[in-house]
């Protein structure tokens, strides 16, 4: 009983969905290509070849039309326009061999098949009272005169051995693809109301975005197929990623267009959620490209991984000029990648680019966020840390990152002092406490540095800057653990200036007992303000005046 329904249901998918057009359209164009093998020389067999794939669309436009104006049977139909496109595609195929042999008559066969394909494409449109619009229909025929007009230049270039043209070619082909779909831009941002009442009982995106899908498989089919087909005859065939990341990269933005402007945008998060995966086209299966423009690609963009992220940073670039939501954040993070990640090129190093910049150019636009928004903490705190990573990366890219991790430390803490001191939030009083923190690993990193390298008055300059700081902090902050912070750092000083001058020798001829004895007395005096709160006293009547901040506990 399972067996029969199960039959039952495989026969009616194939009534349903009649796939034997699309079989036959495989078959018959196998079946040509089988016969024009042992036929004459490569130019009768071309043309037979030719003839026959135009024979055979022209049966199949035919087929269409009394389908669709006598039979009302849409759904065979459907096929039916998909394999007329596929018999477009597959006549240009089939010249690659004339294209490179014999160019005029190739040239001219090409052309006539072109017209031919115009022809039977408006006709086919007119008689089926079809409705397809200005965009849909430019951004078809520059795809048809892409695949149509490259077998042509690079079989022209394969003949005057042009090398770089020829090697280029396949990864040209699928930008010129890239490019031609993008025309598709303004049409999908219209979405339905471009295409209702299009004469057919298919709706939007199915017609006629599902033609254009047809297309884009057969692009991606062609631009590998171009890369066996001219100059590279004889070698092991190996699927190259990075060939169909130009397409890939247009389907990206086109499913972005479908809803970028509402205030919910589906398709537009699904397309910024999968567009890391463009990362993926510089992984080569087998860990080795056989593309010859692999020095070119070094040359001009650095590495494959690198043209990869500066696609995906400028797919993000857009979905923030699109006002997708994250749009922004992601184009931040996808330059920061680059910085870290990228390979700079040796024509960039030329005119003095370098991967930090990228990280500069996050750090540029995320400051303009901030401005927009000056009252949050947390965007200036992103911001600070923005700056530090991007001077980390510029001391890197120069040899010198212990000098660049100093640096960016010391503007960390500085930034973390800044927003402590102007906001009263909850993460400026983290902030503070982290400063703290921070000011005190600094002093022992002064102290440190000094009897690791001997660095000399420098560290009596670094200590007496960051006691000043303390101080001033203090005075701006109120709060008494800055002082105590101020009292650690001038410890460390006078510590160091009194074991330096001791190695020095100039306690030899001192009075040691006095010295110690005075030292001493410092210290005693210290101790008992500490006890009487003496120091609290003072400071409230300097900074505790009626008016003014009180003096806080804390950081």
């Amino acid at each position: 009983m399972e067996s029969v329904l199960s039959l039952r249901s495989f026969g009616r998918f194939l009534y349903t969905q009649n796939p034997f057009y699309l079989i036959s359209c495989f078959l018959i164009i196998y079946g040509l290509q089988v016969a024009t093998i042992a036929h004459g020389d490569l130019a009768s067999r071309s043309m037979m070849l030719a003839a026959g794939t135009l024979a055979y669309t022209l049966l199949m436009a035919a087929t269409c039309v009394g389908v669709v104006r006598l039979g009302k049977v849409w759904e065979d139909a459907r096929s039916i326009f998909f394999i007329v496109v596929i018999s477009f595609v597959a006549f240009s195929i089939g010249l690659d061999e004339l294209c490179v042999i014999d160019w005029n008559v190739a040239t001219a066969i090409m052309l006539a098949g072109g017209a031919i394909a115009v022809t039977v494409t408006e006709t086919l449109l007119k008689l089926c009272q079809l409705k397809f619009p200005f965009w849909y229909r430019v951004s078809f025929y520059a795809l048809m005169c892409i695949f149509y007009a490259a077998p042509l230049i690079l079989g022209n270039a394969v003949a005057e051995r042009q090398e770089s043209l020829t090697n280029w070619g396949p990864l040209l082909f699928s930008t010129s693809i890239a490019a031609a779909l993008l025309l598709l831009g303004p049409a999908i941002r219209r979405g339905a109301a471009s295409v209702q009442h299009n004469g057919s009982p298919w709706q939007w995106p199915l017609y006629p975005l599902s033609l254009f899908a047809i297309i884009i498989l057969l692009a991606g089919i062609r631009a590998h197929a171009l890369w066996m087909a001219f100059g590279f005859i004889g070698m092991s065939v190996q699927f190259e990623p990075l060939l169909l990341l130009p397409i890939a990269f247009a389907v990206l933005i086109l499913l972005l267009e479908v809803d970028a402007g509402s205030p919910t945008p589906i398709c537009a998060g699904v397309s910024a959620f999968l567009a890391p995966a463009l990362l993926l086209f510089a992984v080569t299966p087998g860990g080795s490209s056989h593309l010859p423009i692999q020095n070119d690609l070094r040359e001009i963009f650095g590495s494959p991984a690198t043209l990869c992220m500066l696609a995906m940073a400028a797919f993000f670039a857009y979905a923030w000029f699109r006002r997708v939501p994250g749009g922004s954040q992601a184009a931040i993070v996808s330059l920061l990648a680059l910085s870290f990640f990228g390979t700079a090129p040796p024509m960039a190093r030329s005119y003095g680019l370098m991967p930090w910049m990228f990280a500069l150019l996050a750090t540029l636009i995320y400051a303009v966020i901030c401005l927009r928004t000056w009252r949050s903490d947390q965007k200036w705190f992103a911001l600070s840390s923005l700056v530090s990573v991007t001077i980390m990366i510029a001391f890197r890219s120069y040899g010198d990152l212990e000098t660049g991790l100093i640096v960016a430390a010391i503007f960390s803490t500085l930034a973390m002092l800044a927003i402590g001191a102007i906001f009263g939030t909850e993460l400026a009083d983290f902030l503070r406490v982290a400063a703290a923190a921070g000011c005190v690993a600094g002093t022992g990193g002064i102290v440190f540095w000094h009897f690791s390298r001997s660095p000399g008055s420098i560290v009596w300059i670094a200590l007496a800057v960051t006691i000043i700081t303390a101080l001033i902090y203090f005075a701006i902050v109120r709060r008494w653990g800055w002082l105590w912070i101020a009292g650690f750092q001038a410890a460390c000083l006078a510590g160091l200036l009194a074991l330096n001058t001791y190695r020095n020798g100039a306690f030899q001829n001192a009075n040691l007992p006095i010295q110690s004895g005075l030292a001493c007395f410092v210290v005693g005096v210290t101790i008992t303000s500490l006890k009487s709160g003496a120091h609290r006293s003072f400071l409230r009547r300097k900074f505790g005046r009626r008016g003014a901040w009180p003096i806080r506990r804390g950081f």
